[in-house]
């Protein structure tokens, strides 16, 4: 007996590995014991039992079985061996495993820790049973008595009771037994003592064992009797007042067995009894009988029964599987067993914990696999796969092609070789394999299959031919199609296709031939440009679809003539072709899903995985059979296309579908119309009308809430929840609570992949998010305010259907500033704010009205500037031209006058607007202030002179350098002396002494004037002030400048003190500080290439009188220059031209695009041009003719009003010449036309120098002139020439062509600055250099003529004499003469 059972548990230990092989030979070993007897098989002899296992061993890999799905570690179980499963009232599944507890919703795992304090005691006494009661509660219990219950609000076990373990120290595990009654009692037993520890009140009652037997399991018959499992038997017990009495039943307590599970049917009133290899017992409670069922499972342990139905109970069995028993008539069958020979089936056979849930699925704890789900929803299929060392089985996995031949057999193309398949008989036989030794030196993988005669099979794979096997004799033969045709065909390197067509022609495209064959006559036909062919259909009799690796193309099979269909993608590599019967071809492509082409309406109809429900872009295999549905074969699983409904629905890994990854034209629909699919794994084999479940149960789950990314939970400090988030109806959050994020999850076993979310927040954003397997919902930032979370489930295989929509209202409340109270004084504030605010405006309306009346008045003042001009210009001619007698002289001395002060009235009217801006930046350099002041001293010395004033200037030192702008320095003097100078009466005293000390400098200026009075002193400096004495005074002013000054005086880091007493005079001090590093923001004065203009700054001094300057020469000229005056006023521009028409030729004109279009014309030597015109600005103007080559060269002045340094720096910048600012005196405008012309005619005479001595002295102002554009030009021409100055063909048109010009630009431009033809400017330094080589003495005449490019030596000795007036050899005389006496003096 114990050798019959040791061979058993063997037998059991052998079922539980995968290895078939192990399997078959411990078969063979058990075949030499004594025959076994059974209930269901009697082995008689060991002759029997061998042919038994040789039909076992001849079974083929093609068994069907139902869709199992496997959870294992490698998904997330914390462990494979599990001992219980629960599932809660929310849908989860709970897996007690012998690392921890694990929670499933179909999807993924979450792993939970026991915890004892800070100690995880996640160990194997620790992990026992686990229970839910009546509330939905999960308990779970370990053998060392500890009880945890599961906190659903803060998702965690906590640690509820433990065993004192002090009572226990010599038991490791006091609790061999614990159990969840009715009465929310959880029993703690041991032999000794039951300890009762009450759910509800987490007392714990001991009560004494009267059994005495270690208990294995609890029934529960109504509130107070229980049947009690023990390792001895059963008894029947009642518990009352913690008392547990054992009640005398005979039947049972007569029944001797090892308790291992009890089920108890309530309604029919049975106990059933389940036992350690004794088989299953039922006690009838009504009959007070125990029998034991026929077929009983007597060697096996039974571990769980679980109602399946109300008339079915199932039973898992330890190595037995799981066997199902109908309740009335004890009828055991197996149920779920393990076939080895199965690939899909069942796989394991060692069940320690069964579950049914409402939806046809079985939860079985499978060791060692971890959880196995039967579901019942799913048809199912074969997985037909290779299983080494039998070759009774497919001969390798991966399925490159299958065909069904005329017999109905199946041929299956591998990656070794070709497996056949009898469908009568079940053989499987296989031809070219790496174990044929005939093959062993050749490829193996093989990749299309065709039958092109009965009983004759083509093979294509990586060979440039077809292998022809006869189904009959299994022959092999190999047909090479260059071998038979009478053109020059490049070998393929691969077959990828084999079709035949309906007119019996076998049609083979390959890497680089698309070819048809005849079979009988064996005539070979190449199509050629059609290459890298992947699949061939055919259409019709007349043509041929043909996809390849670069698109689709329409062939007619007579004339070879193809057509290149344009696919609308951009991947255009085919995988797969099908033509439907209404003549719809579907394309499968890599990469860009399926096209669906009509051929007579010349349309495309596109879908990918972002348009429907398609779960891949790459369609490998499209099969159909009546066109109703179209099946495809991708990497990710199966799908279906309804062509009427245009619904996609898809056949996924989480639909029990074992294998995933299919291959391109690898299916084919049977004649007993199954589908077959080859993929990497195998093939699956399927009927065509087998329908996969589309209602899938589902349900929405809101987890883990964070506030500022952290997880709160209800009864946190600072927590909103009341009760757990998946819970809550709404949400209310405090202000700053307005950061927070939950998870969104789905309770999912059928498709958990098919699930997709969207959300919207309504009150903040009204549109949907995308749906996306993303499940984190995250807002920042949210208003105070009411909002609802809705958020859905949506289906990955139509995005259009709805699954589930749960919807939170959040509401986030207000700040306390945002109250009632708080916006009632915030309406106070803001009102107070609003008339501070119109007050604001209502002074910025009157300042800028006053404004804007300043404008008028300064537009105004430089308007009258230009008609000033024409006054004052014509009295000044007419003064120096005519005789005048004395009352005239005086008469236009007094209207002299009067234009004078109506001139500085304007000055004053200008100088108002930019006094801000004038003093607002400093650009420092160093001066010698001795120097510097007496420069001013002597430019009022005139007007002191004229007022009969004493005027004298001191210093207490001889020698001082300091730091200042002086332009802004200058401002400040003139002011402050003007001021004194204007109001101290004639013979009046007026003194300037600058002094220094250690660290500062200082100017005194000292009058004996009017004074001020007292009173108005603190104003002196102020905006417009002037002194109430001054009212009546004949002197005028703006109060402007005292003004200025003090910003220029606190620019400087300087003080200014005032000393005044009215009618005695005044004195003000202006002191400066020494250092210079109190200027650090400062700007550094750079001075430019010529010294910088001097600007005039802002004063009251009167200009000095018109006689001081000279009347302008007057130039004889025979040929006048010509001068263009563009000028927008007529009466200025009449008077200029009359004015300068005695010396210059004039041309005028009144804007600046009319200039524009004159000067290439008239070609003007000057330019005069007023700034402020129509259509284009002079400064404008300017800027055009400087930057123009053809123009750079002519003199530009600018006439203005506008006389700021701004302004007047604008224009210099530009390139203007001069700059005169209106109105001016005609004699210092005639004098600066003057000075630049002979300027000009200098700068020409330089350009067109060519005499030795001056080359380093104009290599020296090529350094100072190279950023202007005439230098840069006349450097251009001299280096092409210097160049070429050997090249006798270089002649002007060629010099031009180099220049980049047409020959009358360039003709134009050189003659301007140079005075001088091209062609004479190119002799001369020819010349240059003819002189400079016979200084060198080294060369001939005829050598120097050829080396500068003369066309001979009696040309150049001509131009020589004609130019120097001597011949090259007198000159080289005269030269050697000349050195040989300068040598001789110097010895």
């Amino acid at each position: 007996m114990v050798a019959k059972y040791l061979i058993r548990f063997t037998l059991r230990a052998v079922l539980s590995c995968h290895k078939i092989l192990q399997y078959r030979k411990f078969l063979l070993i058990l075949s030499n014991f004594p025959p076994l007897k059974q209930d269901s098989i009697t082995l008689k002899s060991p002759i029997c039992m061998k042919k038994w296992i040789f039909l076992l061993l001849l079974f083929p890999l093609t068994c069907v079985a139902q869709t199992y799905q496997y959870l294992g570690v490698e998904d997330g179980l914390s462990n494979r061996r599990v001992y219980c499963i629960q599932k809660d009232r929310t849908g989860y599944m709970w897996f007690l495993t012998h690392e921890g507890i694990d929670r499933y919703n179909g999807k993924s795992f979450k792993r939970y820790k026991l915890m004892d304090g800070d100690t995880e005691v996640n160990s194997l006494l620790n992990l026992n049973w686990l229970y839910i009661n009546q509330d939905g509660v999960l308990w779970e219990i370990g053998k060392k008595g500890k009880i945890f219950r599961y906190d659903q609000v803060h998702d965690r076990f906590e640690l509820v009771y433990k065993l004192p373990i002090e009572n226990f120290r010599d038991l490791p595990a006091p609790v061999s037994f614990a159990w969840l009654d009715k009465n929310n009692h959880i029993w703690l037993c041991n032999e000794e003592t039951i300890f009762l520890y009450n759910t509800e009140t987490d007392q714990v009652c001991p009560i004494k064992n009267e059994i005495k037997e270690e208990i294995t399991d609890i029934e529960q018959i109504d509130e107070s009797h229980y049947f009690i499992g023990t390792e001895m038997g059963i008894h029947y017990a009642k518990l009352e007042n913690d008392t547990l009495e054992l009640i005398n039943c005979d039947k049972l307590e007569n029944v001797k067995f090892q308790v291992s599970d009890l089920h108890f049917d309530r309604k029919a009133g049975k106990l059933f009894i389940g036992t350690f290899l004794r088989g299953i017992f039922v006690y009838d409670m009504s009959l007070k009988s125990v029998v034991q069922p026929k077929n009983n499972l007597n060697d096996i342990t039974i571990n769980k029964f679980k109602p399946l139905n109300k008339k079915e109970l199932l039973i898992a069995t330890d190595g037995g599987g799981v066997h199902k028993m109908n309740t009335e008539t004890f009828r055991m069958d197996p149920y779920i067993i393990t076939d080895y020979n199965s690939n899909n089936s069942m796989n394991g056979n060692s069940i320690n914990d069964i579950y049914v849930d409402d939806e046809e699925r079985i939860w079985l704890a499978n060791y060692p696999i971890g959880v196995t789900v039967q579901n019942n929803r799913y048809s199912s299929y074969k997985w037909i796969k290779h299983s080494i060392g039998n070759k009774q089985s497919l001969i390798n996995d991966q399925v490159n092609a299958i065909i069904e031949d005329r017999d109905g057999d199946l041929w299956f193309a591998t990656n070794n070789g070709i497996s056949f398949f009898n469908s009568k008989t079940g053989q499987w036989r296989s031809v070219l394999s790496s174990f044929d030794k005939s093959q062993e030196n050749k490829s193996h993988i093989f990749l299309t299959l065709c039958e092109v005669a009965p009983g004759t099979i083509w093979a294509g794979g990586y060979s440039s031919g077809a292998y022809q096997i006869d189904k009959k004799s299994f022959s092999v033969s190999y047909f090479m199609p260059p071998l038979y045709t009478q053109t020059s065909m490049r070998p393929d390197k691969y077959i990828r296709d084999i079709r035949m067509d309906s007119q019996g022609y076998i049609w083979s495209g390959g890497f680089y031939n698309l070819k048809r064959i005849h079979l009988k006559t064996q005539d070979v036909r190449l199509y050629p440009g059609l290459n890298s062919i992947t699949a061939i259909v055919e259409k019709d009799d007349k043509s041929m679809w043909i996809g390849s690796a670069t698109g689709l193309y329409l062939l007619d099979k007579e004339s070879g003539k193809w057509e290149r269909i344009k696919l609308p993608v951009e991947s255009t590599y085919i995988y797969s072709l099908y033509q439907a019967k209404n003549g719809s071809l579907y394309i499968g492509t890599s990469g860009s899903g399926l096209l669906i082409y009509d051929f007579n309406k010349k349309l495309f109809t596109h879908y990918h995985s972002e348009n429907c429900a398609l779960i891949s872009n790459n369609i490998y295999t499209i099969l159909s059979d009546a066109d109703e549905e179209i099946l495809m074969g991708t990497e990710t699983g199966l799908t279906s296309f309804y062509p009427q409904e245009k619904k996609f629905h898809n056949w996924t890994e989480d639909m029990g579908l074992m294998t995933t990854h299919f291959n391109a034209l690898a299916g084919v629909l049977r004649k007993n119309n199954n589908f077959i699919f080859g993929s990497s794994d195998g093939a699956v084999e399927f009927h065509k009308d087998m329908k996969l479940p589309r209602n899938y149960s589902s349900k929405m789950i809101f987890s883990d809430f964070k506030l500022f990314y952290q997880t709160v939970y209800p009864g946190d400090e600072n927590s909103p929840l009341k009760e757990s988030i998946n819970d809550t109806k709404v949400l209310k959050l405090k202000y700053n609570q307005n950061i927070f994020s939950l998870q969104v999850s789905s309770i999912n076993y059928d498709y958990p992949s098919n699930i997709l979310y969207s959300w919207k927040l309504e009150g903040f954003y009204t549109e949907w998010s995308k749906p996306s397997s993303e499940n984190t919902i995250r807002y920042t930032n949210l208003a105070p305010g009411a909002y609802t979370l809705k958020v859905r489930t949506i289906s990955n295989e139509d995005k259009r259907i709805v699954l589930e929509e749960r919807s939170l209202d959040i509401i986030i409340a207000q700040p306390f500033w945002l109250t009632f109270w708080a916006m009632l004084l915030y309406a106070g504030i803001l009102s107070l704010i609003a008339a501070i605010l119109l007050r604001i405006f209502i002074l910025r309306k009157q300042r800028k009205v006053s404004d804007e009346k300043i404008h008028f008045f300064i537009n105004t003042a430089h308007d009258i500037r230009t008609p000033l001009t024409l006054i004052k210009a014509p009295l000044e001619e007419l003064r120096e031209k005519e005789a005048l007698s004395k009352e005239g002289v005086s008469n236009m001395n007094t209207a002299l006058r009067n234009v004078n002060a109506l001139l500085r009235l304007t000055t004053n009217l200008i100088n108002f607007e930019r006094a801000d801006v004038y003093s607002s930046e400093l650009y420092i350099s160093e001066h010698e202030i001795n120097t510097f002041m007496n420069e001013i001293f002597n430019a009022f010395q005139q007007y002191a002179n004229i007022k009969h004033i004493n005027f004298t200037y001191e210093s207490n030192f001889k020698y001082m350098n300091v730091w200042f702008d002086k332009e802004k320095m200058e401002s400040i003097f003139k002011n402050i002396i003007s001021n004194a100078l204007k109001y101290t009466p004639e013979n009046g005293n007026v003194q300037i002494f600058v002094s220094e000390t250690t660290d500062s400098w200082s100017v005194e200026v000292r009058d004996t004037g009017i004074g001020i009075p007292a009173s108005e002193q603190n104003k002196l400096f102020k905006l417009h002030f002037r002194g109430s004495n001054t009212v009546n005074s004949k002197v005028t002013g703006s109060g402007i400048g005292l003004m200025l000054v003090w910003k220029l005086v606190r620019l400087h880091k300087g003080k200014i003190n005032l000393s005044s007493v009215e009618n005695q005079g005044s004195v003000i001090k202006i002191t400066f500080p020494k250092n210079s590093k109190l200027y650090r923001k400062a700007h550094l004065a750079t001075p430019g290439k010529q010294q910088r203009q001097e600007i005039k700054t802002i004063s009251d001094v009167p200009p000095p009188s018109p006689e001081i300057y000279e009347t302008v020469q007057k130039k004889k000229n025979a040929d006048h220059q010509r001068i263009l005056i563009v000028e927008d006023n007529d009466e200025l521009r009449t008077y200029l031209s009359q004015t300068l028409s005695d010396d210059y030729t004039i041309q005028v004109c009144s804007n600046g695009k009319e200039a524009l279009i004159i000067i290439p014309e008239y070609k003007p030597e000057l330019v005069i041009s007023d700034i402020m015109m129509p259509e284009m600005r002079g400064d404008e103007l300017c800027k055009a003719i400087k930057n123009n080559i053809e123009t750079s060269h002519i003199p530009v002045i600018l006439l203005t009003a506008l006389n700021n340094e701004k302004d007047i720096l604008s224009g210099l910048n530009t390139g203007a010449d001069k700059y005169v600012v209106k109105p001016f005196n005609i004699g210092i405008l005639k004098a600066n036309i003057s000075n630049l012309l002979a300027n000009r005619a200098l700068l020409r005479s330089k350009y067109a120098s060519l005499e030795e001595e001056e080359e380093e002295e104009h290599d020296e102002d090529c350094i100072n002139c190279s950023q202007d554009i005439d230098w840069k030009f006349i450097a251009n021409v001299k280096k092409n020439i210097e160049d070429n100055i050997d090249n006798p063909a270089l002649t002007v048109d060629v010099l031009c062509s180099l220049m980049g010009m047409s020959r009358t630009s360039f003709y134009n431009k050189l003659r301007a600055l140079t005075d001088q033809s091209p062609g004479d400017y190119i002799r001369l330094i020819r010349l240059k250099r003819a002189v400079r080589l016979l200084k060198e003495d080294i060369h001939s005449i005829t050598e120097i003529a050829e080396m500068t490019g003369f066309s001979d030596a009696k040309y150049f000795r001509e131009v020589f004499k004609k130019h120097y007036n001597v011949s090259p050899s007198q000159y080289f005389k005269e030269k050697k003469a000349v050195n040989k006496k300068e040598g001789e003096k110097e010895e």
